[in-house]
C-alpha cells in the first residue's frame, strides 16, 4: 500500500510539472523546446528468447531461464541525482508508466504513453521499481506476485550446481529514518548520455540481466534455502531477509550495464 501511495503522489506531481512544462522551474527544468516521443523497451540484444549463458566475476556459470521485472515510471534527469537524495536530479524527460520487461526476450515493445519533456541531455536515469501495477495484465501481475520480478535458472560452478528460482524483493525491513522506502524502490541514476532534440527521435530500452548475478553467492544460497514443495525439491530459493536476495537486489539497481538507453531518428 505504501508504494502506491508513493507513486500515487509522484502521478499526480508529474502531471502538474507536465501542465506546466514552459515554466518548469519547479520541476527543475533546464527551459528546453517540448518534445514527445515513442518508447520501446526489451530484453538484452543478445538473448534468444528462451535462455542465457553467462559467467560471473565469483566463478559461476549461470544458465539464465525466466528473468521478467516491472519497471518505471522513468525520470531522465540532465543532472545526475545525489545517491543519498530522494528525486535531487534535474529532470527533463519523463515516461510515466510501467512496463513488464522480459529480459531474455530481445524483441521490442511499446511503453504506453511513451516519453515527453523538454530538449536537452540526459546523463542519468531514475527508474522506480514497483510491483505491477493496475494497468498490467493478469497473467503479470500473477506471475510476479506484489513483487518486482522473477528469476530462474541454474548455476554452476565446479561440482556445485544450484538450481534457483525465486522473486525479485523490496526488503521493506530496511526502510530507516535516513533510508525510506521511496529511495529502496529505484535504480539510483542509469547512467546514459542522450541527446535529446527538436527532431522526432524514438527512446528504447534494453535490459540486460547479466549483471543481476555478478556478486550473487549461489553456494550461500544452496547452504540456507531449498525449495519446500514436491515440485520444487532441489530448487532453491530466498525469502526477503536472505543476503542472496541482498545481493540480487544491488545487481538490479546497478547504474552502468545493466539498462541500456539509446536513442535513433524515426
Amino acid at each position: 500500500m505504501i508504494h502506491r501511495i508513493a507513486r500515487m503522489k509522484r502521478t499526480r506531481q508529474t502531471a502538474v510539472c507536465l501542465l506546466a512544462l514552459a515554466a518548469l522551474a519547479a520541476c527543475g527544468s533546464t527551459g528546453g523546446a517540448l518534445v514527445t516521443l515513442p518508447f520501446q523497451a526489451g530484453g538484452a540484444a543478445q538473448a534468444d528468447g528462451g535462455s542465457m549463458t553467462f559467467s560471473t566475476s565469483t566463478g559461476w556459470t549461470v544458465t539464465l531461464d525466466q528473468a521478467v521485472i516491472a519497471l518505471g515510471p522513468f525520470y531522465f534527469n540532465a543532472f545526475p541525482p545525489n545517491t543519498q537524495t530522494f528525486r535531487s536530479g534535474t529532470v527533463i524527460i519523463e515516461a510515466t508508466e510501467q512496463v513488464i520487461v522480459n529480459a531474455l526476450d530481445p524483441a521490442l515493445y511499446d511503453v504506453p504513453g511513451g516519453a515527453d519533456g523538454e530538449t536537452g541531455t540526459s546523463v542519468a536515469v531514475e527508474i522506480d521499481l514497483f510491483p505491477p501495477d493496475a494497468t498490467q495484465s493478469e497473467a503479470n501481475q500473477q506471475l510476479l506476485g506484489g513483487n518486482i520480478g522473477v528469476v530462474a535458472g541454474t548455476a554452476v560452478k565446479g561440482s556445485v550446481v544450484v538450481p534457483f528460482r525465486g522473486s525479485i524483493i523490496i526488503n521493506e525491513s530496511l526502510v530507516t529514518a535516513t533510508n525510506s522506502l521511496a529511495a529502496l524502490q529505484r535504480v539510483n541514476g542509469a547512467a546514459v548520455q542522450l541527446d535529446f532534440t527538436a527532431a522526432q527521435q524514438q527512446l528504447t530500452l534494453r535490459v540486460d540481466p547479466t549483471e543481476w548475478f555478478e556478486s550473487t553467492d549461489f553456494s550461500s544460497l544452496a547452504a540456507h534455502a531449498s525449495g519446500t514443495s514436491e515440485s520444487d525439491a532441489g530448487v532453491y530459493t530466498w525469502d526477503e531477509t536472505s543476503t542472496f536476495l541482498n545481493q540480487l537486489d544491488q545487481g538490479v539497481k546497478v547504474q552502468a550495464g545493466v539498462y541500456e538507453f539509446s536513442l535513433s531518428p524515426r
